[in-house]
């Protein structure tokens, strides 16, 4: 191998994907963390027993280090499920690290493909709006012919509509989702997997605002990003019909499966629009805390998590049409087999498991 083209951000990617520092990567590799450190920083590069030494410690191929995709890192844009403050820099990072290697495998999985959405997908600056983010959402149903009332599937809506959504294992990690328009590859949202669907379907509302308004950050955008969503998903004229009698909770616990929000957001919904007051919201907040609603809302009336598709379908597509094994894939996308179905959830044992969503 030539190793001047050995890419050394891909060194602490494969590091931050472990959740190693560079000391416990130094002792596993037989190395020294000064050694790791001029690695990463590409101011010498690893001899060829030294990048075998990594490879092993990283559970890698060492073709992944020759890479040449570009690196992201996390956007100002991301959702914390807790204070930013409270979420460890090393959690951070294990979140770039999936990021960027789901975006380096569709990257490759594209290049062979054609893919073209069936709707589009609007840019509208929330400042030529005036930071109007609830007519961006307004006109966003309008512009993808959404009729009244709930959008079942916002997974399937948004990834028609041209972005890729993926469901990623950042588990407690502190963090919702995040978006990214990286150049030449379509928008991408990554979604929390360990969310009630719900919280899903919020989360996806809330990133696609900032896929749609944000090209350049704001101050105000998560609160704006919170307002696109609220709108989407349950617009403000269809309020009061919604909430036509006693707002109760047993009403917001029957508006839950059929509008797929919290009964948390119906009761921000609700106040928002001026149909309960400061006053009885926090009455229903109280009650929410009293039965235990705020941690885990009643499981009788839980939401599916939404499955995203575009991913699996080209992988299908791979492995159905372009003639690929799943040792193929695992080469092609210089990955181990374990890391392929910790991702996709799928491996050699069978066929992807796909589900055709009808809208």
């Amino acid at each position: 191998m030539n190793h001047s083209l050995l890419n050394p951000h891909l060194i602490k990617v494969a590091r931050q994907a472990r959740s190693m520092s560079q000391s416990q990567l130094a002792e596993k590799a037989g190395l020294t963390q000064a050694a790791i450190s001029k690695f990463e920083a590409g101011l010498i590069t690893p001899a060829e027993e030294a990048i075998v030494s990594l490879s092993e410690a990283l559970s890698f191929p060492t073709t992944f280090f020759y890479q040449t995709d570009p690196i992201f890192g996390v956007p100002v844009s991301i959702s914390y499920r807790k204070k930013s403050s409270q979420v460890k820099s090393r959690d951070i990072e294990r979140i770039e690290a999936e990021m960027n290697l789901r975006l380096m495998h569709l990257r490759r999985l594209l290049s062979s493909v054609e893919y073209e959405p069936e709707l589009s997908l609007p840019m509208l600056d929330i400042e030529e709006f005036d930071g109007n983010a609830e007519r961006i959402a307004q006109l966003v149903r309008s512009h993808w012919r959404v009729p009244s009332g709930p959008i079942h599937n916002l997974t399937s809506l948004i990834e028609r509509a041209g972005c890729v959504v993926f469901q990623c294992n950042f588990q407690s990690l502190g963090v919702d989702g995040l978006t990214l328009r990286p150049p030449g590859l379509p928008p991408c949202i990554f979604l929390n997997s360990a969310m009630p669907g719900d919280r899903q379907r919020f989360t996806l509302a809330h990133e696609l605002g900032h896929t749609v308004m944000h090209n350049v950050p704001n101050p105000d955008m998560e609160d704006q990003a919170n307002t696109f969503a609220s709108e989407l998903l349950m617009p403000r004229r269809e309020r009061h019909s919604i909430f036509h009698s006693n707002v109760d909770l047993p009403l917001l616990a029957s508006i839950k499966p059929i509008w797929k929000v919290s009964m948390g957001f119906s009761i921000m919904a609700a106040k928002n629009a001026g149909i309960i007051s400061p006053s009885q919201s926090s009455y229903l907040w109280r009650r929410m805390s009293a039965m235990g609603y705020r941690k885990k809302e009643p499981s009788e009336v839980d939401i599916a998590p939404e499955k995203s598709s575009v991913v699996m379908d080209i992988i299908e597509l791979h492995t159905e049409s372009l003639g690929y094994t799943y040792q193929d894939l695992y080469e092609y996308l210089k990955i181990k087999g374990n890391d392929f179905k910790s991702l996709y959830g799928i491996s050699n044992e069978g066929k992807p498991k796909l589900k055709l969503v009808k809208n």
